[in-house]
């Protein structure tokens, strides 16, 4: 998989039905009206990312849309649960393929989606780079003069115009909140008494996100990336008794988005293979109902990879939570088929871990297990291989990150990376 699939993965994710973005339809989301919390998420993504990118130094190519927001939260010009809030949710979805950075970016677009009710698409580019720790500061605040606001949005990169589009836009989307600043709006016991500046709260300019594309100057973004038009997605191949490959998965079909926003038909395929045959790759053909006419999708020429080379066994795999001194602890119990194993030296299971568990977000380090081997599997020419990888350190929300599988040869090297937990059995 590619950078760019990767990231089209992530897009994909928070735009189906009941994933992240669901919390923003119309820019108040179901769990914001259910905790009559008077906040909308959409807005509180929209302040997380201009907080975190008024670390800007425009002239000095410093800071920007960073994720340095994450070690900034106990400043005062970032005072109440928004950026909190944020991370909380999105911290599930950080890993090796997408910075936090990149995540705060795509919320931002989703949520000028969402309160625009689809009239404002911010094109996305990927690519950000995490901060490792916090910037300087640069959000004004609300008792400093206009000569020290007009030259903090300087530094970030904003005229005057800019700025004052800036701070009364955001503030239609969202408010300024009682509960944060009581000088400003009396705050009574029920909720946290959100004023907005005015009552268009759903409608606001394009130009006001050009903050998502503000990052150090050393950071080169990715061209725009859009959902692509034809998508495999959950992709396996498991060894039937009698020898046979199944291969199963499903195709996202997109409506053509943008014309008819982020929208997406399901279709689950399962396909049986024989196994002296292989996979390696196919192609996807739609028929236009309408017309009749039949189109081969083959991903540029190249085919949908789809590799019988290594394989998850996830039937014959577990998961499971186990206490060692006093703390909790995952493990992982793999078995995995290799495809002619007497080409390949050594089979490896890969976990990326945070290199520091305590922090909000972190280097990774690539935990490694040599996985060793059990039997051939009758009638074919794949040979099990089983490995255990254990957690250590406090268990987080990336605790349970995507492992590869890899063997590794004098003349090749095949894998099979991005495993999800999801498909292996708890117990």
């Amino acid at each position: 998989m590619n950078l760019t699939e990767s990231y089209t993965n992530k897009l994909t994710h928070l735009t189906v039905r009941g994933g992240t973005v669901s919390f923003v339809d119309g820019c108040s989301g179901p769990a914001e009206r259910a905790l009559g919390i008077g906040r909308s998420f959409g807005a509180e993504w929209i302040r997380n990312a201009y907080h975190d990118m008024a670390t800007a130094d425009v002239f000095s190519g410093t800071g920007g849309l960073d994720a340095s927001i994450v070690f900034e939260m106990d400043r005062p010009e970032n005072v109440g649960d928004a950026f909190q809030e944020t991370l909380n949710i999105f911290k599930g979805s950080y890993n090796t393929r997408i910075s936090m950075a990149d995540l705060f970016a795509i919320a931002t677009v989703m949520a000028v989606g969402a309160c625009s009710n689809g009239k404002v698409i911010v094109p996305f580019r990927g690519g950000r780079v995490d901060a490792v720790g916090p910037g300087p500061s640069g959000v004004p605040e609300p008792q400093q003069d206009l000569p020290t606001h007009t030259l903090s949005f300087a530094k970030q990169g904003f005229d005057t115009s800019e700025m004052i589009a800036l701070v009364a836009c955001g503030h239609s989307v969202g408010g300024v909140h009682g509960v944060d600043f009581p000088e400003i709006v009396p705050n009574p016991i029920k909720n946290d008494n959100t004023v907005t500046f005015d009552t268009t709260t759903d409608n606001f300019d394009n130009f006001v996100l050009r903050m998502i594309n503000t990052v150090p100057r050393d950071v080169k973004l990715t061209d725009i990336i859009e959902p692509l038009a034809i998508k495999p997605r959950k992709l396996s191949v498991a060894i039937n008794d009698n020898g046979t490959l199944l291969a199963s998965g499903i195709i996202r079909v997109s409506c053509g988005y943008p014309n008819c926003g982020p929208s997406y038909t399901y279709y689950r395929f399962n396909s049986i293979i024989p196994a002296e045959l292989g996979i390696s790759s196919f192609t996807v053909e739609t028929v236009d109902t309408a017309t009749g006419k039949a189109t081969i999708h083959n991903n540029g020429g190249a085919g949908f990879p789809m590799s019988d080379a290594i394989l998850p066994m996830f039937g014959l795999s577990s998961q499971s939570r186990t206490t060692i001194n006093g703390g909790a602890q995952l493990q992982l119990n793999l078995t995995v088929a290799v495809l002619n194993a007497e080409m390949f030296t050594n089979v490896s299971l890969i976990v990326p871990q945070p290199l520091n568990k305590s922090a909000p977000i972190s280097p990774w380090n690539q935990e490694v297990v040599h996985m060793e081997p059990l039997y051939k599997i009758s009638g074919t020419n794949f040979t099990l291989y089983r490995g255990i990888w254990q957690s250590s350190g406090p268990l987080t929300a990336t605790s349970s990150h995507p492992f590869d599988i890899m063997a590794e040869g004098s003349t090749q090297t095949v894998s099979s990376l991005f495993n999800s937990w999801d498909d292996v059995e708890f117990i």
